[in-house]
């Protein structure tokens, strides 16, 4: 072998043995993509998620079920799916329960006994399943004689502080949702001390979606513009964009036209409907959301303004541009196959194994 091969060889050898001391390990280098979440939901008499976690499970990383919620005693009512959790463990996918009150009401932050029976009891259940950690999902409900839950910052606070200290002693994950803080009544987004609830979180989902909702007139849910103040606005008060995940909207709302008084529906409800019917589905270009008007039996005008998996990518887009956790969808159930072909064209599905 001459010199000029001789030394060639040489240099490809010192490459590939630095390139293998450099890595450490043998097993190729993967590049993490954003998680997806999905919120859980036992509804076998309508749109049940269990469908949508079987479907999807090599997209899904965790799943949020809502099976645990919390009376103003602290105890807890438990609707647990073993269907479900067994799925989820043979899949890999993480089980985070979302935890809720009933009532909507602060009972369980203004007296200590009921909050340290609260959290004693979510221990209990995350022990007793081996779950991989818990989401807090504490709205509270104006009502006509208690409507500012403002005052109510420090101690919701005070409750995740102790709630994760018992989720780090046990190795497990502490998620919370939050709503958004703008354009949103501080009545009830004030109580989210986004800087203060940030050490004690692993992740939190700001739940950017109702920006129209039953109550009000016809509008968009999730507006572009409004999605991405919010991001801003949670990153600018505190949270790491890595501990945000953003939460998008997997149904839309049917009012009578220019009037309060709406209903929710699903996506794939809407969207069948549409079809069927050959309604005309237009998109807006200001707020970036699809809607339809349609007319009634009795001949009375109706507006419809729906999230589907055009809107989707563009709250993706947000996610890329603010380097965001992943996304967390409200709900398994609603969305249409497009949904999560749109979710596999930009992320592709998990890594085998991961979750």
């Amino acid at each position: 072998m001459g010199r000029k091969k001789l030394f060639y060889v040489a240099i490809a050898t010192i490459i590939v043995i630095t390139l293998g001391s450099c890595a450490g390990i043998r097993k190729p280098l993967i590049l993490l993509r954003p998680g997806v979440s999905g919120f859980y939901v036992n509804d076998p008499e309508g749109f049940d998620s269990f469908p949508s976690l079987q479907a999807h499970s090599d997209v899904l990383n965790e799943i949020y079920p809502l099976w645990y919620h919390v009376r103003p005693d602290g105890s807890l009512e438990e609707e647990p799916n073993p269907q479900a959790i067994n799925l989820a463990r043979k899949r890999g996918i993480k089980i985070i329960p979302l935890i809720n009150v009933v009532p909507s009401q602060d009972d369980v932050l203004l007296n200590p006994a009921a909050r340290n029976n609260a959290i004693a009891n979510i221990v209990r259940v995350v022990k007793s399943n081996n779950y991989d950690g818990v989401n807090i999902d504490f709205e509270f409900i104006p009502s006509s004689t208690y409507r500012d839950f403002t005052v109510d910052r420090d101690k919701l606070t005070l409750f995740m502080e102790i709630l994760h200290k018992h989720m780090r002693t046990l190795g497990k994950q502490t998620h919370m949702c939050v709503l958004p803080h703008v354009q949103v009544s501080p009545e009830v987004a004030g109580v989210y001390d986004y800087g203060g609830l940030a050490p004690y979180v692993d992740k939190v989902t700001i739940m950017c979606y109702d920006h129209s909702q039953a109550s009000s007139p016809p509008g968009p849910l999730a507006p572009f513009s409004w999605v991405e103040q919010n991001i801003k606005t949670a990153i600018d008060q505190g949270f790491r964009p890595s501990q945000i995940c953003l939460g998008v909207a997997t149904y839309g709302y049917d009012w009578p036209a220019g009037k309060t008084g709406g209903f929710s529906r699903p996506t794939r409800e809407i969207m069948q409907q549409a079809s069927l019917k050959g309604y005309q589905v237009r998109w807006s270009d200001k707020y970036q959301e699809p809607y339809y008007i349609y007319r009634t039996i009795q001949g009375l005008e109706r507006e419809v303004w729906f999230e589907n998996y055009a809107t989707l990518q563009t709250k993706i887009e947000l996610v890329k541009k603010y380097k965001l956790a992943g996304i967390c969808i409200w709900r398994l159930g609603f969305e249409d196959k497009k949904f999560w072909d749109t979710i596999i064209k930009n992320w592709g599905r998990k890594q085998t194994g991961s979750s």
